[in-house]
């Protein structure tokens, strides 16, 4: 019994210690989120900020991004599978960061900009194109990796934007998320294909034109420049024929050729990246104009829509 006693004692302070820790990680966690009615903004870009003042070690890396942020986690297991960065190397490359490196996209936003960003996006879309459920909508915004993607659940909605993305195409990026996520609340699912990609991108793209004022297909499109779209005007027998072939394709080769950008990007000889989006957008556009609702549009699914537009015969 005396030993129980003695056992309980030094329990006593384990148990504060632990639980005054979990309580200030909990509020070093809160201090980075903004919260919503609908949702939250995560700044988890200060968090990334906060290991570059510590020892900088994997552990570190992991113990402060990805344990109170599992948004994060899902950031770096998004960039692994575009082939971004390298699970082995990306540990000791971490290491080497410099603060002074980062410091100017620490200072980008403020909480009153991104409070805008957020609600104004969601007011000018929703009326567009009403959300069919409440569930919550995040946004969160994050270094040290690139990129920008949605991740569209049952329960709730995230969109990822990083900080490296210049603050001019941040409201654009937004919308065309956004997008996504109303998109996906009256989509069945279905398997992954470049039919499939190409159909939502378009959908996408066709309602920022829709949301942002003066915005047109020749600057719609995230990271393409007007050049590009130009180019995709005056070549685009040769994309129809392109993609037509590949439609069915379900390996992320069709992806690099016709979906991605940047360094991942591997466009057929001669094309521009990104040909899939503006032609995702000609197929929407083309069954608008044979009348098609965007609810309509948005609740087939891709062979439906693609079909429909014709833009294949």
């Amino acid at each position: 019994m005396k030993k129980s006693k003695q056992i309980i004692i030094l329990l006593i302070p384990l148990i504060f210690f632990a639980c005054f820790y979990s309580l200030q990680a909990q509020s070093s966690n809160s201090r980075y989120i903004i919260t919503k009615d609908n949702g939250r903004i995560i700044k988890a870009y200060n968090a990334f900020g906060d290991f570059l003042d510590s020892d900088k070690s994997w552990e570190s890396y992991k113990k402060l991004l990805f344990d109170p942020y599992p948004e994060m986690k899902a950031v770096h297991d998004k960039q692994l599978s575009w082939g971004s960065i390298d699970s082995l190397k990306f540990p000791d490359e971490v290491n080497n960061y410099k603060k002074e490196d980062w410091e100017k996209y620490f200072t980008q936003y403020d909480d009153k900009t991104l409070n805008i960003l957020y609600d104004s996006v969601l007011a000018r879309e929703n009326k567009i194109l009403k959300p069919l459920n409440n569930n919550p909508i995040d946004l969160c915004l994050f270094l040290p990796y690139g990129g920008c993607f949605v991740i569209p659940d049952q329960d709730k909605s995230t969109i990822y934007i990083s900080l490296l993305i210049d603050p001019i195409d941040v409201q654009k990026i937004m919308v065309h998320e956004y997008a996504h996520n109303l998109h996906m609340q009256r989509h069945t699912a279905e398997p992954f294909r470049l039919a499939r990609e190409i159909v939502a991108e378009g959908i996408a793209v066709y309602l920022t034109t829709l949301t942002i004022k003066n915005m047109e297909i020749y600057n719609a499109i995230p990271f393409m420049p007007e050049s590009s779209v130009k180019w995709c005007f005056a070549n685009e027998h040769l994309i129809r024929d392109s993609i037509r072939a590949e439609l069915k394709d379900n390996t992320m080769i069709c992806i690099k050729k016709f979906i991605s950008d940047g360094e991942v990007a591997s466009p057929p000889k001669g094309f521009v990246e990104k040909t899939g989006y503006f032609v995702g957008f000609r197929i929407i556009e083309a069954c608008i104009k044979k009348g098609m609702t965007l609810e309509d549009i948005c609740s087939s699914n891709s062979d439906e829509v693609i079909e429909k537009s014709g833009y294949f015969n």
